[in-house]
């Protein structure tokens, strides 16, 4: 079912049913009963679906902060399993004895071809064959157990291959470990039980708890979320090493602090805070450049200080004293991250402009700063590990995963979203803009006094990952979509479109106004 070709009134209508039927379904797992979700295929659909009921049942539990990794996990085991029913169909279809081990080789390479080449034919035929996935949940004592299980048995030689990368994968301390052995083959075999072991050990759930049997032509993989988690802190080298690199970050001149102070105080004028700022060349150059930004951009080119400020107020000028302050000091330390910035640029319009247009026009411009500074760890991130960061990019593409937040966190022990949260904190920034920064990626975790803010930024950033091709509409929470009054994929796409040409719009301004 390809919800985002569907008219607006379906999308909700399907919207609205989705959320109905999981708040029903998570009501019955707390009373005890137990719900099973049956489909053949993993696809968008049922994604949306499973995505609803798990935040429910989290959220019910007081445990939405494990949502990413469950989500990452049953992904992986559905994933698993609908490749394996799909495996025996397909060997079925080709006349194949999957016990003979040359028919099997042979078989193999002809299903890889398959699965890629032939990809939306598989729904259809397990359909037909009516080769189901069902996931069973169930509380028992408190502790949610989790079941997934198809419609095929495995072969002695398959079972043995997984238990031995299961054991492999437990002896895995973090995912940068996997990556020394991996590095060439980001869709190597066994990494899904090594990303499923790793993701469990990461939230506090005991690996061991994953097992997986196979009998009476069906196998089976279950995991059991316990009552009680006690998180896991993990320690590595490169997390250690990033953690010194932001204790070693100097903080704001001193200069900056006593301009940001003049800025709040109405008794100040502009002669006077213009004056401060031409005393410092780098810092009046990072003020126009930012003044002539797609954010505040006028019909001509701002050319010296005293103008910037008249054109964009003082409210906007604390806002650029703080962005170009924190850009400073980054781009000094570390070397220069064009693209990232551009990146940033783009957030903070597209932040500014879903809170004016959405009945949020208070916090614009706050909206505007934390979409400027939202990806500050990512640059301390990629200065400390860039081969590692672009392979976990690679696999987060590949598997189409919602963020590379969760595999940064098993690999590294800490997210480039934590690291841009204890960066602001260092240089105590707005708690608003070290909790968006932290949740940038995770709005429903934030603290909910700052959902407004933190779901803007989500949003903007979700926008600018999807013209890229990192992200996908389905991806985007559907309680941000209610807060803002889209009415599910197909209106979140119509007003990206209307926000994207008002972004271009702006920056042909300032490319010819320059």
């Amino acid at each position: 079912m390809h919800v985002n070709r569907m008219g607006n009134g379906v999308v909700k209508m399907i919207s609205s049913m989705i959320a109905q039927k999981t708040s029903q379904l998570s009501q019955k797992l707390d009373a005890g009963e137990p719900v099973v979700l049956s489909f053949f295929y993993h696809n968008k659909f049922n994604v949306q679906f499973l995505n609803s009921f798990i935040t429910k049942v989290l959220s019910r539990n007081n445990m939405l902060y494990l949502r990413d990794s469950i989500l990452t996990v049953l992904k992986e085991l559905i994933v698993n399993a609908v490749k394996a029913n799909s495996k025996r169909l397909f060997f079925s279809s080709q006349n194949l004895d999957i016990t003979s081990p040359e028919e099997y080789l042979h078989g193999m390479k002809l299903f890889k071809t398959f699965i890629v080449d032939k990809k939306s034919q598989i729904e259809e035929d397990l359909k037909d064959a009516n080769l189901r996935v069902r996931v069973h949940f169930k509380k028992y004592d408190g502790e949610l157990h989790v079941i997934v299980r198809n419609d095929c048995s495995m072969l002695p030689e398959e079972m043995q291959r997984v238990q031995d990368r299961i054991e492999k994968a437990k002896q895995y301390n973090d995912f940068s470990e996997v990556y020394e052995d991996m590095c060439d083959d980001s869709e190597g075999e066994g990494l899904g039980l090594l990303l499923t072991i790793l993701f469990l050990k990461n939230s506090g759930i005991n690996p061991n708890s994953l097992k997986i049997e196979s009998k009476d032509n069906s196998t089976q993989a279950s995991f059991v979320i316990p009552k009680e988690i006690k998180p896991h802190i993990q320690q590595t080298r490169i997390k250690n090493k990033i953690l010194e690199e932001v204790s070693d970050l100097p903080s704001f001149p001193e200069n900056v602090i006593e301009l940001i102070r003049m800025c709040k105080r109405n008794d100040v004028s502009i002669k006077d805070i213009g004056q401060r700022i031409m005393l410092d060349p780098a810092l009046s150059a990072s003020v126009l450049k930012l003044a002539n930004s797609a954010g505040f951009i006028t019909r001509k080119r701002i050319d010296n200080i005293f103008e910037a400020i008249n054109i964009i107020g003082l409210k906007n000028l604390n806002i650029i004293l703080i962005a170009s302050s924190a850009r400073n000091i980054l781009s000094e330390r570390y070397s220069e991250f064009k693209e990232m910035w551009n990146h940033s640029n783009r957030v903070a319009f597209y932040s500014r402009a879903v809170a004016i247009q959405k009945g949020f026009s208070k916090i614009a411009d706050p909206a505007f700063l934390a979409g400027l500074l939202h990806d500050l760890g990512k640059i301390i991130l990629l200065s400390v590990t860039a081969r590692l960061v672009e392979w976990i990019a690679d696999i987060t593409k590949n598997r189409d995963m919602r963020t590379s937040t969760i595999i940064e966190e098993i690999s590294i022990g800490i997210s480039h979203a934590s690291i841009g949260a204890a960066i602001a904190e260092k240089w105590n920034l707005p708690h608003y803009i070290v909790e968006t920064i932290k949740h940038h990626h995770s709005p429903l975790c934030c603290d909910h006094s700052f959902m407004d803010i933190v779901g803007i930024v989500y949003l903007a950033n979700l926008f600018a990952g999807i013209e890229t091709g990192k992200y996908e509409y389905p991806y985007i929470e559907d309680d941000i979509l209610e807060l803002l009054a889209l009415q599910g994929e197909g209106s979140a796409e119509s007003f990206h479109k209307n926000i994207r040409r008002m972004y271009e719009e702006h920056m042909a301004i300032a490319t010819n106004a320059s």
